[in-house]
């Protein structure tokens, strides 16, 4: 559409918002790299535990934040169109991908329980799906505070329509919801560049603690019931909520220390489906093309590192948005039938 009269104004983007998506985004894939060496080394077990703590709650948080309007038209054709779609394509791509890398005997294509990262996506459709209904309660976030808590104990609630995530999650997307642009001005204003030094030192206590006392995995991941990863105890809902916690802290630490201007990797925050659905397809080759008996040590997790980044800047680029555009974010508007909302806005 030409600029000009009767053309709608341009969204114009946030470069906080873009910047922290980038930032997340780099963290997801340096840790699935971590994933194979993480065994290696107490300091990057660590540093996996540390990325793991709060990524995908503030990632989820910041989903939650840009989920608005659920009360148009167009909200439950977007959420098809934005997260269902690309989940059941991608899910069949990468079935069929690790069917032949890892040479399985029999191909399993099944959209009930997520393959490996895919997970995201179906408890993103699910979230949208369930906020209105959910928002009927008279205190919505604190129910599912106490549901996310409550699912751990259910040993049916695993990772079956990715269900222990979605409950366990769906705290920080409700949070991010009710956040405004307001609240994230004011906590920025309040981290000054002397203050954010308490940012920094929060977050070296945190990698401290992780480092000393070794959670279990589980705790980080939400994709279980409590028993089945060895703590069946009735206070183990308790170890939940001190987790989800943690991850708000660490948000709030990691928020204050994104910049808020432009910067050279800003555009590419605006790509991050890109790398969460393709990076996948580079790191299991590199599992699986990496020798046991390696050699461990700084030079490598350096390595590793670097490349993690580079492969981030890989898959945000606009090349690779062009190529893949048709899988990631494809028009299906075709297959929805119009309605009055449609025959106005194309009038």
């Amino acid at each position: 559409m030409e600029k000009g009269e009767g053309a709608a104004p341009q969204k114009v983007r946030d470069p906080f918002f873009d910047n922290a998506k980038f930032v997340l985004i780099t963290l997801v894939v340096i840790g699935h790299t971590y994933t194979s060496l993480r065994h290696e080394s107490e300091f990057i077990k660590s540093v996996y535990f540390l990325i793991y703590s709060f990524h995908m709650p503030l990632f989820i948080l910041i989903s939650g934040y840009f989920t608005k309007n659920f009360n148009k038209p167009e909200y439950y054709r977007k959420t098809i169109s934005s997260a269902l779609i690309p989940y059941l394509i991608f899910e069949a791509i990468f079935s069929v991908f690790r069917h032949i890398l890892y040479q399985t005997e029999n191909l399993k294509l099944t959209f009930l329980v997520p393959s490996w990262s895919m997970w995201f996506l179906l408890s993103l459709f699910l979230w949208r799906m369930l906020l209105p209904y959910f928002l009927q309660f008279k205190h919505p976030l604190l129910i599912s505070v106490a549901v996310a808590v409550l699912a751990g104990y259910v040993d049916n609630i695993d990772d079956f329509l990715s269900l222990q995530r979605t409950l366990a999650f769906f705290p920080f997307f409700l949070l991010g919801f009710y956040l405004q642009r307001r609240h994230f001005e004011a906590l920025l204003n309040w981290f000054t560049p002397r203050r954010r030094l308490l940012s920094v030192a929060g977050i070296a206590l945190v990698f401290f603690l992780l480092y000393f006392t070794g959670p279990s995995r589980d705790w980080l991941l939400y994709d279980k019931p409590y028993a089945e990863f060895g703590y069946p105890e009735w206070y183990a809902g308790l170890y939940r909520l001190g987790f989800m916690g943690l991850a708000l802290i660490m948000s709030v630490f990691v928020l204050s220390l994104v910049p808020r201007r432009k910067t050279f990797f800003t555009e590419l925050g605006s790509r991050t489906l890109y790398v969460y659905l393709l990076h996948g397809f580079f790191i299991h080759p590199f599992r699986v093309l990496s020798p046991e008996d390696n050699y461990a040590g700084p030079v490598l997790y350096l390595l590793t590192t670097l490349a993690a980044f580079v492969l981030t800047l890989l898959l945000s680029s606009r090349p690779v948005q062009r190529v893949t555009q048709p899988l990631v974010q494809p028009k299906i508007r075709w297959i929805f039938r119009k309605n009055r909302y449609d025959r106005a806005m194309s009038s």
